[in-house]
C-alpha cells in the first residue's frame, strides 16, 4: 500500500492544499495520505516553500503510522 499513489491527492497537488490559510483543512488532507510517496512529495513541498513546523510535523507523523500500519500488515501476513 505504500507506494501506491493517493487517487484523490493526486487532483490535489502541494501547492493547492499546503498553501490553504488555515491548519484544519491541511491536517484533513495529510489523515487522507495512504503512501510514502505521496508524503515525502508533501514535505518536500512543504520544506521548500512554507516551512510550517507543525505542518511538517504532521507529514512526519503520518509518514510514522504509515510505517506503522505496513509493519503490522507484514507480521499479520507471516501468521
Amino acid at each position: 500500500m505504500s507506494d501506491t499513489p493517493d487517487p484523490v491527492l493526486d487532483k490535489l497537488p502541494p501547492e493547492r492544499l499546503l498553501d490553504a490559510d488555515h491548519i484544519q483543512p491541511i491536517v484533513a488532507g495529510i489523515n487522507c495520505m495512504h503512501s510514502m510517496e505521496t508524503v515525502k512529495r508533501y514535505l518536500a513541498y512543504e520544506n521548500q516553500h512554507e516551512n510550517r513546523t507543525p505542518v511538517q510535523s504532521r507529514l512526519r507523523e503520518r509518514a510514522r503510522e504509515i510505517r506503522r500500519d505496513e509493519l503490522d500488515a507484514e507480521e499479520q501476513a507471516i501468521v
